[in-house]
């Protein structure tokens, strides 16, 4: 990648966050702490230093995110605001299912997963703080959603929905154009990222108990990084789901966990 390809793309982006922030009074800024987020809450502080920065905390995330959350916030001496979840990740897997595309009435689960960890409390908060602007990490990238809302909408939008103007200064940026912007302003970053992920995982922060991508490696990824989270997400019920699904069998709880000792591998794979 060229110095004047990543130099165009940022003057870009910086010249939309300067030409928004004109027109609200009260900006925001989403923050995972993860690679995007970080990108767009250096540029914006460029401008803004004091911008209210919005964590939505569904208590579910990665304990790096959490360190790295700690000291970052110091260091850069944050204007911090963090969310609450309506209602915990258990308490939807108790009521509707683990978030996968499957059978077994689990298709509610992702919508109603996002909706209280997510959707919810930062409408809330959105509300009490009456933002008017509301600046993401988003790349049109990172999925074929994205890729459509950014077709629709363009990188910055009146949102019916949540009732304030979005602006996705990156939404173009690849994960290179990121990364460069990370080397080039030595930008802090999440450990997360320095952990090896399988092939066809797209490691991102977020829910560390999310079992969407477990097609993709999730679970194998939990395993070798995080073992206390992932034989807690399968003791949870994950571990049932997982071997019926594979072999057509239910077994007692004794037996599941025997099976997640022995033969731990036998989880990756959904």
């Amino acid at each position: 990648m060229s110095r004047k390809h990543i130099d165009l793309k940022i003057k870009s982006a910086t010249d939309l966050i300067k030409r928004v922030l004109a027109n609200h009074e009260n900006p925001v800024v989403a923050c995972s702490f993860g690679k995007n987020s970080m990108v767009v809450l250096h540029m914006v502080r460029q401008f803004n230093p004091e911008v209210c920065v919005l964590f939505n905390n569904t208590l579910m995330e990665y304990p790096d995110t959490y360190k790295f959350k700690k000291i970052i916030s110091r260091k850069w001496n944050l204007n911090l605001i963090e969310t609450r979840p309506l209602k915990t990740f258990w308490w939807v897997v108790e009521n509707y299912g683990f978030p996968l595309f499957s059978r077994k009435g689990h298709k509610d689960a992702s919508k109603n997963c996002c909706r209280y960890l997510k959707e919810y409390p930062i409408k809330k908060v959105l509300r009490q703080h009456k933002f008017d602007l509301y600046f993401t990490g988003l790349s049109r990238h990172e999925s074929r959603l994205r890729e459509f809302s950014a077709k629709k909408y363009g990188n910055y939008f009146y949102s019916r929905t949540f009732k304030h103007w979005k602006c996705h200064p990156i939404q173009d940026w690849t994960k290179e154009d990121i990364w460069a912007y990370h080397e080039i302003y030595n930008i802090p970053y999440n450990s997360l990222y320095d952990k090896k992920a399988p092939d066809g995982f797209d490691l991102r922060t977020g829910c560390w108990c999310c079992t969407i991508p477990i097609k993709y490696g999730k679970i194998e990824f939990l395993r070798k990084n995080y073992p206390h989270l992932w034989k807690l997400l399968l003791k949870k019920g994950l571990g049932s789901l997982i071997l019926e699904k594979k072999v057509g069998v239910s077994l007692p709880d004794g037996q599941i966990d025997d099976l997640i000792q022995n033969r731990p591998c036998f989880f990756d794979k959904y």
